[in-house]
């Protein structure tokens, strides 16, 4: 496992193995999520790397001084597995504990997860991460274009600052 930041010499490399994993996997939803043009690879601030594997820090400035971790979180079909408790794996906590780190050094505020599901996932999984997370049940601005804004439900953990500031979906009851 290795995180590699957006400066460093080694960034270019590390989006050639992406382009080159997902350049494999067969046609159908999976390709269409994870075809490279849909990476949106220019907002990326950081790539972590495994042997069969990626997943990125992203950042964008809707999102204030927040970054989204496990952005675009890929492991090849040969990686994936099923266990009993489905607890979060080993390399995931790493990947986790590295993405944090580094979202810190980058001066970011919080870090977040997002899905557009909700959030029953994220109390499950918060189970089993070190940090202190929290899961609420508003949605946040998640993508902006040609006018349109997508909402996501998310969890955050404080890096820099212990407030979460980000604009959130105003619901009309």
């Amino acid at each position: 496992m290795n995180t590699i930041i957006r400066t460093d010499p080694k960034f270019s490399t590390a989006l050639d193995a992406v382009k080159e994993m997902v350049s494999k996997i067969p046609d159908g939803r999976l390709k269409q999520n994870y075809g490279y043009k849909n990476l949106h690879t220019e907002d990326w601030v950081a790539i972590s790397l495994f042997e069969n594997g990626f997943s990125s820090i992203s950042y964008r400035s809707i999102w204030e001084n927040n970054c989204r971790i496990l952005n675009r979180f890929y492991k090849t079909p040969d990686a994936r597995f099923e266990n009993e408790k489905r607890k979060v794996s080993q390399n995931t906590l790493y990947m986790i504990q590295q993405q944090l780190d580094i979202a810190k050094i980058l001066d970011f505020d919080c870090a977040f997860m997002s899905r557009e599901t909700k959030t029953q996932a994220f109390l499950h999984y918060k189970k089993f991460l070190p940090q202190s997370w929290h899961v609420t049940d508003d949605k946040y601005i998640a993508w902006r274009s040609d006018g349109l804004s997508v909402y996501q439900h998310l969890m955050w953990t404080p890096l820099n600052s212990n407030e979460f500031i980000m604009e959130k979906e105003i619901c009309m009851s």
